[in-house]
């Protein structure tokens, strides 16, 4: 296809130079047709400080003013109404050409399949998704939460987030996402005073709810250790029913049913919004066991896995940064206590 020198040549070039800025163009059509800047400035996601920014700019360019400022609100000046039958088109136009261009059909390759325990996805996964679609809203994650450890090899899964202390195999890359303390919680309902006025003995005064699961190798995740740091017996404490589940153990602390040993990433936004308090502030202890990202090598190399892995390895750091929660710092604390 041939080119018109017409269109093509100096003149043409000397046209588009005289053109005012795109986006001082936007500003104000929206204002003209909304008849306000405040207005405009809402449809167009910015400040109205900065739509009146872009007008001033036409105007300047334009060599006249395009408004006039009426305690009724704004109204068009014979320059404005002159250009603004054809800008109003021209964005008219810009809008039927974009619906011209043929739609994507969704790929499955932006469908990432996350597999994690269902307590790790209820209390911390699910609530910093909504931050991560807002970052790439073109990846839709699916969580499949299961308590058995899924084949990433031979499954459909692109990356699992497991509990455990590492040595997952060569062949897998494993990302770390946070070191894990555990430290007892409870409802503030339970409390008569102050948090960090409690020592170890109180213990005694509280209702201790038991995990049914015995988790080899980690003796902090029973009670029984804690009560002989306390200087405590079985006998001394009234212990509550049993639970398989962390999810439940966790809301039957919330409802104020006794205190639970409360791992770091579990509790973490319980302790934050107040549903939880750590009465014994400053008794945590670390444990072997913790949760890593992890997926082969061959899918850790994909874009989707990628940007999922450097913005879950962001938050959990960004969170382990901030140190702990507003209800555990900052309380005095009861040296003779402990």
């Amino acid at each position: 296809m041939s080119l018109d020198p017409q269109k093509t040549g100096p003149r043409a070039a000397s046209r588009k130079k005289r053109l005012p800025p795109l986006k001082a163009l936007k500003a104000f059509e929206s204002a003209a047709r909304l008849g306000s800047f405040a207005r405009a400035a809402q449809e167009l996601f910015v400040t109205q400080t900065a739509v009146s920014h872009q007008i001033k700019l036409l105007e300047e360019h334009l060599g006249g003013l395009l408004f006039e400022r009426l305690p009724a609100g704004l109204a068009l000046t014979p320059l404005g109404q002159t250009i603004y039958p054809s800008i109003a088109a021209g964005f008219e136009h810009f809008e039927t050409a974009m619906t011209l261009l043929p739609r994507p059909a969704p790929s499955a390759a932006q469908v990432l399949v996350v597999s994690a325990l269902p307590s790790f996805t209820q209390e911390w996964l699910m609530p910093r998704l909504v931050d991560f679609r807002a970052r790439w809203p073109d990846i839709d994650v699916m969580i499949q939460t299961e308590y058995r450890m899924a084949d990433l090899a031979g499954e459909a899964v692109d990356v699992a987030i497991r509990f455990g202390r590492g040595g997952f195999g060569e062949d897998l890359r494993a990302d770390l996402l946070s070191s894990e303390t555990v430290t007892p919680v409870c409802s503030p309902a339970l409390l008569t005073r102050a948090p960090g006025t409690y020592g170890r003995r109180d213990l005694a005064g509280f209702t201790l709810l038991n995990s049914s699961v015995r988790m080899v190798h980690e003796p902090w995740m029973s009670w029984e250790l804690w009560l002989e740091e306390a200087g405590l017996e079985p006998a001394d404490v009234a212990t509550g029913p049993r639970f398989s589940d962390p999810l439940l153990i966790l809301r039957a602390a919330v409802a104020g049913r006794g205190m639970v040993l409360g791992r770091s990433m579990l509790v973490h936004d319980h302790l934050q919004s107040g549903r939880l308090v750590a009465p014994f502030a400053a008794w945590v202890k670390p444990i072997l066991s913790s949760y890593y990202l992890v997926s082969t090598k061959e899918k850790a190399a994909l874009d989707r896995v990628a940007v999922f892995r450097e913005w879950i390895l962001e938050v959990a750091a960004r969170e382990v940064q901030a140190g702990p929660s507003a209800q555990a710092e900052g309380r005095v604390q009861d040296a003779a206590g402990f």
